[in-house]
């Protein structure tokens, strides 16, 4: 297993700000690997290591379905459901913030800060 600089009590730290976001039920940092390195979920019922994995292999398709089109890798990826928002968002080349999204939340905002979030946590590492 790879070590990642922000892993362990720093990625404490990193979720509490995540948190912070007006809108977020829930989160992750997760390794491209999908490896959870830090998490919040209410419901204790959810596998937090299964929806790491499916996260970062949403990303990894996105990115394999932008280089296929010729565009820039994402940044983030945006999944609408009737009743939340799924945010995985790139940190970097070796992590990514997957967050769930209250439909009640200002959706452009919370992108932003998230987007703010994941350069602030990539520039630590």
């Amino acid at each position: 297993m790879s070590h990642h600089p922000f892993a362990g009590e720093n990625a404490q730290k990193y979720i509490d700000e995540i948190r912070s976001v007006v809108g977020v039920v829930a989160c992750a940092l997760v390794s491209c690997e999908g490896l959870v390195m830090g998490k919040y979920f209410r419901d204790g019922s959810l596998s937090s290591s299964l929806f790491a994995a499916m996260s970062a292999t949403v990303l990894a398709s996105a990115e394999a379905a932008c280089g296929s089109v010729h565009v820039q890798r994402p940044s983030m990826v945006t999944i609408t459901a009737t009743d939340a928002v799924i945010l995985v968002v790139r940190v970097g080349e070796v992590a990514l913030i997957v967050a769930v999204i209250d439909m009640s939340a200002d959706l452009p905002t919370v992108q932003r800060r998230l987007l703010d979030i994941a350069v602030g946590i990539g520039e630590e590492a």
